[in-house]
């Protein structure tokens, strides 16, 4: 197996690259292991995610990577986005991180 590409994808997305690359055949120890993390771990079907995705566009600082690193984290509160975004270059202010919190909020009904 060789990497293709190095971006940052969300745990729904490597679940999708999993279970189609399960389709194809064999998978090696380290696939099914992950595959079968992905498996117990994601909670959110394609459509919840797009859906999310979309939203989160909204908020005009964040980057396809920030995006993929709230849903993997799901934050509940103000204090959890804070500690995801404090190793980044990024100043989020107060409403954008109120309004991934609010947003985050209405997919985990």
């Amino acid at each position: 197996m060789q990497i293709i590409d190095g971006i940052e994808i969300s745990d729904v997305e490597a679940k999708k690259i999993m279970e189609d690359r399960k389709k194809q055949g064999d998978m090696t120890y380290e696939q099914k292991i992950c595959f079968e993390f992905l498996e117990k771990s994601v909670k959110m079907t394609q459509a919840q995610f797009n859906d999310l995705v979309d939203e989160l566009k909204k908020i005009a600082i964040l980057k396809p990577r920030y995006i993929a690193l709230i849903i993997n984290m799901m934050p509940d509160t103000e204090e959890e986005v804070e500690a995801l975004f404090n190793k980044e270059r990024t100043n989020l202010k107060k409403e954008e991180i109120k309004q991934i919190v609010d947003i985050i909020k209405q997919f985990k009904k």
